[in-house]
């Protein structure tokens, strides 16, 4: 077995599954959100998703083992996986909360979304900014290697909740590189949230709701086309796509594709596994249409199979933002040790051992950052807009009580 096999992938995916079927991940069964109506499919592919990111840096650890180079690695396969995992995380966030501006039609309570987005993602983003900058400290000595003001400045990047995406810290270059660099997305999904500020009032008509991300999908496509992995560009169209499909269906009445549920299985498996194995680049407009294609079936009633609708599927989804996001932390701090850095470096079967390792830990942390962390930061958020309509609603000395 080769390194860049695809089997350290799918064995390390059936070994997380049968850990989330355990007692161990119980804290994950109660969704970290209250929603009135769940897209199950959606919930059961976001585990799978964030667990694509992890085993797409596995690899890149590989060859920062050997040569002290980060980037992407020679093999397709993991070199698309954490692009393609990516890709379809904004996706769902496009479908989601274009959803959101149809049955509002156009006018939702902008607060209680901003504010819900903010206690959602900033908790345990914080969480992984103070694991960042002590780590920092520590691998600096505490010393203080630049002046205060840019000091500062960098901190500041980290603690802006991933609206700016945080470089260097302190001088130390690989700042980035404990969080795996994966904060990036969350600057682009805070873009998409503030656009929604213009783009609702496109919702407010049935043709211009649909029109809308139609046109945006075919504009970023023809882009891409000319200047591919534009990232910028690569997420307008993956919001976009995501978007289309809430409009569609919609217009649809969520009716399911009139086809077999094998048939639709067997459409996304082949979508995913050409975008994976036979395009080079995820961030390009074929590899996209690809991933839309295999969205647009999940959404209309594939279900790969029956897997997305598993419980152990379902219950990856619900932790899969502590997945994607606390990665960096233990795939930096297992490969640091030098005892298990060496045996990694050894052989392909040694990487990957450290790797399932590391993924089987990060699977529990992410179950126990979910409880506490994740599903507080939801209540709190909660609480404060029960206490802004609650202050809306009290009389003032200029507004007496009726009667």
């Amino acid at each position: 077995m080769g390194f860049y096999s695809i089997w350290p992938y799918f064995i390390g995916m059936l070994a997380v599954l049968m850990l989330a079927a355990t007692p161990l991940l119980k804290w994950a069964d109660t969704p970290p959100t209250t929603v009135p109506v769940r897209v199950h499919t959606i919930d059961g592919l976001r585990g799978f998703l964030a667990l694509s990111v992890v085993f797409h840096h596995a690899a890149i650890y590989h060859q920062y083992l050997l040569t002290g180079m980060w980037g992407l690695p020679p093999s397709r396969f993991y070199a698309n996986l954490g692009g393609v995992g990516v890709s379809m995380y904004f996706m769902i966030t496009g479908y989601l909360f274009w959803t959101q501006m149809l049955k509002a039609k156009g006018r939702p309570n902008f607060l209680r979304l901003y504010v819900g987005r903010v206690f959602r993602i900033v908790p345990l983003y914080f969480l992984l900014a103070a694991v960042v900058l002590l780590g920092v400290g520590v691998l600096t000595q505490w010393r203080l290697n630049e002046a205060p003001v840019l000091f500062a400045k960098n901190v500041g990047k980290w603690l802006a909740g991933g609206f700016l995406i945080g470089g260097p810290v302190n001088t130390y270059i690989g700042t980035g590189r404990i969080a795996a660099y994966v904060t990036w997305s969350l600057h682009y999904e805070w873009l998409f949230y503030g656009s929604l500020l213009l783009t609702s009032l496109l919702a407010r008509t049935v043709i211009s709701a649909a029109l809308a991300p139609a046109l945006g999908f075919l504009a970023a496509a023809v882009l891409l086309s000319f200047d591919q992995n534009n990232i910028p560009v690569a997420a307008i169209m993956l919001f976009c796509a995501g978007m289309g499909v809430a409009a569609a269906k919609s217009a649809l009445a969520s009716r399911s594709i009139p086809a077999p549920q094998w048939a639709l299985s067997i459409g996304i498996l082949a979508c995913l596994a050409l975008a994976l194995g036979a395009i080079d680049g995820a961030y390009n407009a074929l590899t996209i249409a690809l991933l839309a294609t295999a969205f647009t079936l999940i959404l209309f009633g594939g279900t790969v199979f029956g897997l997305l609708l598993t419980r152990p599927a379902r219950r990856l989804g619900d932790i899969s933002y502590g997945i994607y996001l606390l990665q960096g932390p233990i795939l930096f701090t297992l490969f640091a040790n030098p005892s298990m850095r060496a045996f990694a470096a050894s052989a392909a079967w040694s990487h990957w051992i450290v790797v399932l390792a590391a993924v089987l830990l990060l699977v529990l942390v992410a179950t126990a950052t979910h409880a506490l962390v994740e599903r507080p930061g939801v209540l709190a958020g909660q609480w404060v807009l029960a206490r802004v309509a609650s202050a809306r609603r009290r009389p003032t000395a200029e507004t007496p009580l009726a009667g």
